[in-house]
């Protein structure tokens, strides 16, 4: 009975990590995305919201979140996630990890792999985990 109940242990675990790995990968297809704002110049307009404080950028078209950040926000990365911009910081040793949305929802994705679309908004914020 304690071996059935220790591999029912494991089996759950595996499954929860393969859950949990999914979304990782989810397809950029997902990504909220304003695509009715696209222009056929050779910028794009994004709006960005650090701390409650909101600024337009002009951003070359198919820029990666992740290099605009820091080429424009002085943003620090690891392994393609922004860790700090502005004054936010994540701190992995308490569980507070920068986040950020766009247009209103959360990226499920990192910053390396989010091309910036005309007129979307992003917010980056701290969130303890």
């Amino acid at each position: 009975m304690k071996k059935i109940v220790k591999n029912l242990q494991v089996i759950v675990a595996l499954v929860f990590a393969l859950l949990m790995l999914s979304a990782c990968f989810t397809s950029k297809s997902e990504l909220p995305r304003n695509t009715s704002n696209a222009h056929s110049n050779k910028e794009n307009t994004v709006t960005v919201i650090i701390e409650g404080k909101s600024k337009r950028y002009q951003v070359k078209k198919g820029t990666t979140l992740l290099s605009f950040a820091i080429s424009q926000l002085n943003a620090k990365e690891h392994e393609g996630f922004i860790t700090s911009v502005g004054n936010l910081r994540q701190n992995t040793k308490e569980s507070i990890y920068l986040m950020l949305d766009i247009n209103g929802k959360r990226s499920v994705i990192g910053a390396g792999g989010v091309k910036i679309i005309n007129g979307e908004k992003i917010r980056f914020y701290l969130e303890k985990y």
